[in-house]
C-alpha cells in the first residue's frame, strides 16, 4: 500500500476500486467532494453507484462503471431454463469453481445469500458480520458436499481451458473474461446470464455477487493547496465519469465497462448488450451486495478463504462448523 500512496503524491485525479475508499479516507488521502457534484452523482447514477462513492455518510468520489459476476455458459450444453437454478445446471451438465483454493470474492458472497451479512446492512459496522449463525453453517455445509456433486468440477487458473474443452459447460466470473469465453467456445455458444438460485440449508434462494464500483478521486495534496489546481482536479474527475464519457467507454468494447449512469444503462445500446444487461441486473440488491469498503475489510479476504477451502478440502469437520465461524466472524472484525 505504501507503494501506492507514493503513487498517489503526483496524481491529481486517480482511479480507484471502491473497496479502499475507506482506506484513502482514513488515511488522509482525499477529502469529501463539493457539494455541486455530490447533487450531480446522486441525480445521475445508479443508487448502488452512489453508494459505492459513499462512506460513513459523506461522499469522496465519482462512479464511472459498475462491475459484478455473472454466469457464462455454453449454449449447447445448457437450455434458458437449466440455468435458472444451480441445481438444474449440475443435473444436467457441469458447472466449474475453485473451492479447493477459495477465492473469498467469488465464493464468500454464499454468506449473504442466505441472509447473513458482512460488516452489518450497510457495510461500515465493524462487529456487524454474523456468519456464525445456522445459515452460516448451512454454506459451510453445501460447500463440502460439493465434492459428491457429480455436476460440480473444482477448476483453477484452468477454468476457461476446461471451457473450451467442453469439461464444465458454466462458469462465474466478471466482464474481463469476456472475450476469453468468446475465443473458447464461440459467440454464438456463449450465453450470458446473471447468476441462478441456489439451494443451501434446504432453501433455494438467489445466489449473489459482490458489486463493485470504479471511481475517479481527487488528491488534493498533489495540489500543494493550490485552490485553482484542486478546483480543476475536481472538474476533471466529473468530466471522466460524466455520462458522455461513459457512453464512449462503453463503447470502446476493449474495456468492457459497464455503465454507472442511469440514463445511460437504460440506452437500448445497452440494453441490448447482453453482458451489459446481466450486469445492470446483478447490480440490483437482490442480486449483489456493494463489497463494503471500511478498512478492516483486509482482514476478510484470507481469514474466510482459508475457513470456505477447509470446509471442502475436509480440514473442518462438521462438528466443527461453528467454532469455526465463530472465530472468523472474530477475525474479520479484528477482535482479538
Amino acid at each position: 500500500m505504501s507503494y501506492f500512496f507514493s503513487r498517489l503524491k503526483a496524481a491529481d485525479v486517480f482511479t480507484m476500486p471502491h473497496d479502499q475508499l475507506g482506506q484513502l479516507v482514513d488515511s488522509g488521502v482525499i477529502q469529501e467532494i463539493p457539494e455541486q457534484y455530490v447533487s450531480k452523482i446522486t441525480s445521475e447514477d445508479a443508487e448502488n453507484a452512489v453508494s459505492g462513492a459513499e462512506y460513513k455518510g459523506k461522499m469522496y468520489a465519482f462512479p464511472y462503471g459498475i462491475e459484478s459476476q455473472v454466469l457464462y455458459y455454453n449454449k449447447e450444453k445448457l437450455s434458458d431454463a437449466d440455468i435458472k437454478s444451480y441445481e438444474g445446471i449440475t443435473s444436467k451438465a457441469t458447472f466449474g469453481a475453485n473451492l479447493k483454493a477459495v477465492n473469498a470474492y467469488h465464493i464468500a458472497p454464499l454468506f449473504m445469500s442466505v441472509g447473513d451479512t458482512l460488516f452489518g446492512a450497510n457495510g461500515e459496522t465493524v462487529d456487524g458480520t454474523d456468519w456464525n449463525n445456522e445459515a452460516g453453517v448451512n454454506v459451510l455445509k453445501w460447500i463440502a458436499d460439493q465434492k459428491n456433486n457429480k455436476g460440480f468440477v473444482n477448476v483453477g487458473d484452468d477454468t476457461l481451458s476446461k471451457f473450451a474443452a467442453g469439461t464444465i459447460a458454466s462458469f462465474e466470473s466478471g466482464p474481463w473474461d469476456k472475450d476469453k469465453a468468446v475465443e473458447a467456445i464461440g459467440k454464438d455458444n456463449l450465453g450470458i446470464a446473471v447468476y441462478p438460485t441456489i439451494n443451501i440449508g434446504g432453501q433455494d434462494v438467489q445466489q449473489k455477487s459482490f458489486l463493485g464500483v470504479k471511481l475517479y478521486a481527487v488528491n488534493q495534496a498533489a495540489a500543494n493547496n493550490n485552490p485553482k489546481q484542486i478546483a480543476a482536479a475536481y472538474k476533471l474527475a466529473d468530466y471522466l465519469s460524466s455520462e458522455k464519457v461513459q457512453e464512449l467507454q462503453f463503447k470502446d468494447k476493449t474495456r468492457n465497462i459497464i455503465p454507472a449512469n442511469k440514463k445511460i444503462q437504460e440506452a437500448d445500446y445497452v440494453k441490448s448488450d447482453t453482458l451489459a444487461q446481466a450486469v445492470v441486473t446483478m447490480s440490483e440488491p437482490n442480486y449483489s451486495v456493494v463489497m463494503p469498503k471500511i478498512p478492516q475489510m483486509t482482514n476478510f479476504w484470507t481469514s474466510s478463504a482459508a475457513v470456505l477451502s477447509d470446509a471442502y478440502n475436509g480440514k473442518i469437520q462438521p462438528d466443527q462448523y461453528q467454532a469455526k465461524l465463530d472465530q472468523l466472524v472474530k477475525d474479520i472484525s479484528g477482535v482479538k
